[in-house]
């Protein structure tokens, strides 16, 4: 199997554990608890051990042809599993051990090597001693009739044509081989091994966990399987790739709930060194660019993170010393405020394109407030993000500048419900911007929803794909992917967000061999 393969196999387990282990102890408890409620079982066994020589073809001096063991298993067989034998053992036993179809139910007969085995399984241990051997010690007994009802038969036909014909020495000879072979006919019985006792064969916590353990394993794995198979959703970067026909820029692992702000302090821990990665590998593609690069970030559907991930690769730009603004034009969802420590009031693009406001009034500052954890507090704080710090901007000269290693944000402002408003203006918003800004970083809303980023990309540089692990489904990213081969606008590449945390990663972070 191939390394890809069996990483992927891994993460289908990881995934699956919490399922994998809940019906595990579901098969756990339901066979024990059906072991319950059907009562304790128990086994006697007995046996019937058959004689390989023809004791009366011997004494009458007969050859016997050579029978295959085989064969002779199965006609015994067939013997030990006929209901005849059932009723004459219920006829020996005068109903004391019940009727004959509920001593077959109980018990149960094979046949190896000329030994018949008979086994009985009661819910009482006496029982089921009794009949195993009564129907063992009956075994013998029943198969002399039912072999020597033949003899007998022969015995009255050659009566009868002495007495129509008369004795002579040929029927004289034939009359007694024949009352020979009747006396020798139950000869072909060794011994009897009657049970002792009966063993308790349900219900065995041991073994029953164990196999309601394998049981539900197996179904579970079947569930996981199955699962796996009409499961669409993106998980991998291949699947990234494959849909949009761009390169997997960055992966960034699941954050915590407690640590959705923005990576602007000096603490993201791992969280910033993989937004930090996404950002070299941005201002690598632009190297040499001349002028301002104005880079889009949108997803196929909403909830896949390209809020977070624009704000924090917008810091994390600025924190390389480039000139950033982070533009909220997600009119319906507006949520970078929230991320950086704008009030959720503050006003934004919305005001700008209904003329309430200009680009100078709604320009905030943002910087670092951070100082690392104390060291009483490391081991729970070790990976905690810092709160930006906002700042109005307070003069319009100061609006139109910003220097190196710098983030100034454009909130979205009051959310806007109406169909389609303000799209076709958000290019011109973009010209107001300041223009000595190294990077404008636009969050969009979801492409494939609204035409918020189909109205952009005639007007940027570049986009980039937010992904979230196991949300959208491969179908819905390869229309993104057709969409995005009619823009004006280089799809850069994707980011693969909320992925299982890699445990590789974790080790090579914090030093462990």
């Amino acid at each position: 199997m191939r390394t890809s393969g069996i990483e992927e196999l891994k993460s289908v387990l990881r995934r699956s554990a919490v399922l994998i282990v809940c019906v595990v102890l579901v098969g756990v408890v339901a066979v024990n608890l059906i072991r319950q409620f059907a009562g304790p079982s128990y086994r006697s066994d007995a046996r019937v051990v058959l004689n390989n020589n023809n004791l009366s073809s011997a004494a009458l001096g007969l050859n016997v042809p050579y029978q295959d063991p085989v064969r002779q298993d199965q006609a015994e067989q067939n013997l030990v599993n006929s209901p005849q034998l059932y009723e004459y053992v219920a006829d020996q036993a005068r109903g004391r051990l019940g009727t004959a179809s509920e001593l077959r139910s109980e018990t149960s007969a094979s046949v190896s090597n000329n030994v018949v085995s008979f086994s009985a399984s009661t819910g009482n241990a006496e029982r089921s001693k009794a009949v195993v051997n009564a129907v063992a010690s009956a075994y013998p007994t029943w198969r002399s009739q039912v072999s020597g009802r033949a003899v007998d038969n022969a015995i009255a036909e050659v009566q009868a044509q002495i007495a129509r014909n008369g004795r002579t020495a040929d029927l004289t000879n034939k009359l007694q081989q024949l009352q020979v072979l009747k006396t020798l006919n139950s000869g072909d019985t060794l011994f009897v091994d009657q049970a002792g006792g009966a063993t308790k064969t349900t219900p065995k916590p041991v073994s029953d966990t164990l196999l309601g353990a394998m049981i539900g394993l197996i179904v579970a794995l079947l569930i996981v399987g199955g699962r796996e198979l009409l499961d669409t959703t993106v998980r991998t970067e291949s699947d990234v790739e494959e849909a949009l026909h761009a390169p997997v820029l960055a992966t960034i692992e699941s954050l915590p709930r407690r640590l959705r702000s923005s990576v602007l302090g000096s603490n993201g821990g791992r969280f910033q060194d993989e937004y930090q990665l996404l950002a070299a590998n941005v201002a690598q593609a632009f190297d040499g660019h001349g002028g301002t690069v104005q880079l889009a970030v949108t997803s196929a559907l909403s909830g896949e993170g390209k809020t977070t991930t624009a704000s924090n690769l917008a810091a994390a730009l600025a924190r390389r010393g480039a000139a950033v603004v982070l533009v909220d034009f997600d009119l319906r969802k507006p949520a970078v405020s929230e991320f950086v420590g704008i009030p959720r009031d503050a006003a934004g693009v919305s005001d700008v394109l209904t003329g309430a406001g200009d680009p100078r009034s709604v320009m905030w500052r943002i910087s670092s407030n951070g100082e690392g954890p104390h060291p009483e507090e490391e081991a729970e704080e070790a990976e905690s993000f810092v709160r930006a710090r906002a700042s109005r901007v307070r003069s319009a000269e100061e609006s139109g500048r910003v220097g190196k290693g710098s983030l100034t944000v454009m909130p979205g402002g009051a959310a806007r419900e109406k169909t389609g408003v303000g799209f076709t203006q958000l290019p011109t918003v973009l010209d107001q911007l300041p223009a000595e800004a190294d990077f404008v970083v636009i969050d969009t809303p979801p492409a494939l929803l609204v035409a918020g980023m189909a109205e952009l990309a005639s007007s940027i540089d570049a986009v980039i794909v937010v992904v979230r692990h196991g949300l959208v489904h491969r179908r819905r990213l390869r229309a993104l992917g057709r969409q995005a081969r009619t823009w004006r606008a280089q799809l850069l590449g994707a980011v693969l967000n909320d992925c299982p945390a890699d445990e590789g990663y974790l080790n090579y972070y914090y030093g462990r061999p």
